[in-house]
């Protein structure tokens, strides 16, 4: 059986049926299906999940590294506190976008590495084409947060190509999370608010990858999501 996300459930869904809506009511039979089986648990990919979060943690220290030297460069040499702060405070610009770009080259490098290889279909969690999924997601999220300038701006389009989503003439997008291996928006497309576009569906153990398309011209409203292997038609509107 299959609850639709953002829908609420009272009771025990039928087998083999999919409900949407809030209250959930019937709404035909599941779209996709599933594996019948449950795969198998790894303390390997478990570990590999548990290190990269670790490492995915520190990431804004390593960005941090260009942007504490160039500080450190400031205040070298200076006779007094009073001419270190001053030295101090003439490099917080220069530093704040060494910053940036060092954080942004990171996670570019991160998602393109990530991205070779993978494919579309049902993957188990515990499996290389499952925790490259997870990882992009989370520096997609990570990105949003620590890179925030370059959301819900005209730099937004253009961020999202340089990280391998498709992405049309004139879009317009505000803080999209998308997979963007996965992830086609046609011209003239707009993406609102915490928007998700060809993310991952979990189930039984496995993921499901799939690509997602915005079509020419559609909105898709705040908090809205393109699940995998779906698509907004052309002139589309998804209001949330």
């Amino acid at each position: 059986s299959r609850v639709a996300a953002g829908s609420t459930a009272r009771g025990a869904i039928p087998a083999g049926q999919q409900w949407a809506g809030s209250p959930a009511r019937r709404a035909g039979r599941s779209r996709v299906s599933w594996p019948s089986t449950r795969p198998l648990r790894s303390r390997s990919w478990a570990l590999a999940y548990g290190i990269t979060s670790t490492l995915l943690g520190l990431l804004r220290a390593v960005a941090a590294l260009p942007e504490l030297a160039i500080v450190a460069g400031g205040v070298t040499g200076a006779a007094s506190l009073a001419e270190a702060t001053g030295g101090a405070l003439l490099m917080v610009a220069p530093a704040t976008v060494a910053y940036l770009v060092t954080y942004a080259v990171l996670v570019v490098v991160g998602v393109r590495l990530l991205g070779i290889g993978m494919v579309e279909g049902f993957h188990p969690v515990h499996s290389r084409a499952g925790w490259q999924v997870w990882a992009t997601e989370r520096l997609m999220g990570m990105a949003r947060t620590g890179l925030f300038p370059l959301y819900s701006s005209r730099l937004t389009a253009a961020w999202l190509r340089v990280l391998g989503a498709r992405i049309g003439r004139d879009v317009e997008a505000s803080t999209v999370i998308a997979l963007p291996k996965m992830t086609t928006v046609a011209d003239g497309a707009f993406l609102a608010d915490d928007t998700m576009v060809g993310t991952y569906e979990l189930s039984g153990g496995w993921m499901h990858v799939a690509p997602s398309r915005v079509g020419k011209q559609a909105f898709l409203g705040n908090s809205g999501m393109t699940a995998p292997g779906r698509s907004v038609p052309d002139r589309g509107l998804v209001g949330v």
